[in-house]
């Protein structure tokens, strides 16, 4: 038994800590922890590696990889990492897909990739997209800055009453602030900002301040900044610059075997893939991939598929990089990323774009989800308005919607169920991905002494050893290779000791038999190689085939 994972609370650091040890020494055979670096604060960024090492170690498999947690506020998206964990450990011996997986495959888990962003987040209750570290100043800009003023652990909104204020109540629901008509004067009107500090305040203007934790981690991957047309000032100030993304950069390129990744996210019930651009297409393959993983995500999530090119509200703004960036098209590997959790389908709202909702929707969807908030959250996911005297503003408002607990995160009572389909998906993919293997292994004597060995090498797994079109195109996907290794005493005659084998598909490429395009009639997954060899009879040849992406098998046979 392992200790099992509960869903009544966000873990801190040191809980997580003691989580994942507990897991590793549990269970020695199908798990291994190890910190892959530290955050700017000096916390361990976690590594959970996953497989069965009595059928051979991680690094000889295929394998996926799993990070969550580089945004500060969204807690849930690491219990979708420590439950894909979990069901492994769980589920091996028991589940025939877990077992067949951790026999054949490896997955590597970060469950937390920013540590400092959490802990500060659930501490303090606010809004912090990513890492901690001042950046691109140490000191606040005047202005508005998030906070908990009143010390109730939530960051919620603050309105303020003003003739001039470009809001007013909702006539049947005084909760809600909606617009004034543009022709509308002599009511009673508000203004409206997140709770927080106004630094350097003269009694009139108050304007919003960008926060000193300037930095996103998601945008500090090297990823094309040269041809971002402005780049993000959140993205630090060079690629790779901050600990925790060197961090994971290493992870991965240290592990060529990677062939799928996920990042977990909060919020908005998505599956997001490439292209990013309207300039983009994918290579058909790649594409045809995409759309037979991303049906399998919205049958078990129930979530929305799209592209991130598709998400933007404006379909013409250029985005470069970030994480679909770095490891679709510079990795070429094929990458998602997860945005758990929605609260607007939580309320019965099921017809929405999700950027383009954020900026306008119909009033109807506001009342909606204030009733929801009232019937099923018990009033706490958007709190009535309540007196509170602010020391910069005076008297205001406090309420409005709780974002971090109930936009960022879904009430604690629902987690589970939003992360338990995704581990599916993660497994789905994992078991989709290339597996090199000896299909035939065989040594014929030609001449006294002398043998002729013949392997026959095998993909099995649904996808090509090159994993992407993409990966192919930028050499970047590595090659099979087959290394004979003979005993003392063996001469090699004809053949190279290494020989190089290119690339096998896989199955993903079959799509109909009905016509000739659909399908290619050959034998696309498979490749053969010989060498002579003069050994005595009875000597012992091995065969190690390997490709960095699909894996490596071995065999040996017997000169008779």
């Amino acid at each position: 038994m392992i200790r099992p994972l509960t869903f009544d609370r966000f873990y801190v650091h040191d809980e997580l800590t003691a989580l994942l040890h507990d897991w590793a020494t549990g269970r020695p055979d199908l798990a291994a922890l190890e910190s892959v670096g530290r955050s700017w604060e000096g916390r361990d960024i976690w590594l959970v590696t996953l497989t069965n090492t009595a059928t051979g170690p991680a690094a000889d498999k295929p394998a996926f990889f799993v990070e969550a947690g580089i945004h500060g506020t969204e807690w849930s998206s690491c219990f979708a990492a420590l439950h894909l964990v979990h069901r492994l450990l769980s589920g091996y011996g028991t589940d025939e897909k877990v077992t067949r997986l951790l026999d054949t495959r490896a997955v590597y888990v970060v469950p937390r990739l920013n540590p400092d962003g959490h802990e500060h987040a659930m501490a303090e209750g606010r809004f912090i997209r990513s890492s901690v570290r001042p950046h691109p100043s140490t000191d606040a800009d005047p202005g508005l800055q998030l906070r908990d003023v009143d010390g109730d652990g939530r960051a919620l909104f603050m309105r303020v009453r003003d003739a001039d204020g470009p809001w007013k109540t909702h006539p049947d629901e005084p909760r809600l602030l909606v617009p004034r008509e543009p022709d509308e004067v002599g009511g009673d009107y508000f203004r409206l900002f997140q709770e927080g500090d106004v630094t350097g305040y003269r009694g009139d203007v108050v304007e919003v301040a960008e926060p000193v934790e300037g930095l996103d981690l998601g945008q500090n991957l090297p990823t094309d900044w040269e041809a971002a047309p402005l780049l993000p000032r959140n993205a630090g100030p060079f690629p790779g610059s901050e600990p925790e993304t060197q961090a994971v950069l290493r992870a991965v390129t240290d592990r060529p075997n990677i062939t799928g990744y996920i990042t977990c996210h909060t919020f908005g019930g998505l599956h997001l893939c490439p292209p990013m651009n309207i300039d983009v297409r994918l290579p058909g393959a790649d594409q045809h991939v995409y759309d037979v993983v991303g049906a399998k995500a919205a049958e078990l999530t129930g979530y929305d598929v799209m592209s991130f090119q598709d998400l933007k509200h404006d379909s013409w703004a250029v985005f470069r990089g970030g994480q679909l960036g770095w490891y679709y098209h510079q990795l070429g590997i094929f990458a998602w990323i997860t945005e758990f959790w929605s609260p607007q389908r939580a309320a019965g709202i099921e017809s929405y774009h999700a950027s383009r909702w954020l900026i306008d929707h119909p009033v109807e969807d506001d009342l909606r989800m204030i009733k929801w908030s009232d019937t099923e959250l018990d009033g706490k996911g958007f709190v009535d308005w309540y007196p509170y005297e602010h020391p910069q503003l005076g008297p205001v408002e406090l309420g409005g919607w709780d974002m971090i607990n109930y936009w960022y995160n879904p009430p604690m009572d629902r987690i589970e169920a939003e992360v338990a389909p995704h581990t599916e998906w993660v497994i789905f993919q994992t078991l989709a991905s290339p597996k090199v293997e000896v299909r035939r292994l065989t040594a014929t004597e030609v001449a006294p002494g002398v043998h002729r060995i013949r392997l026959v090498v095998g993909n099995t797994g649904w996808l090509p050893t090159y994993v992407t079109s993409t990966a192919l195109a930028r050499e970047v996907a590595g090659e099979l290779s087959a290394e004979l290794e003979l005993p003392a005493g063996a001469e090699l005659i004809t053949g190279e000791r290494v020989e190089r084998l290119g690339q096998l598909e896989g199955r993903s490429g079959t799509l109909s038999s009905t016509t000739w395009w659909g399908h290619d009639p050959g034998t696309p997954d498979l490749t053969a190689v010989e060498w002579t060899v003069r050994a005595p009879a009875g000597a012992v040849a091995s065969v190690t085939a390997r490709h960095p992406r699909g894996g490596t098998a071995r065999a040996e046979v017997t000169l008779d």
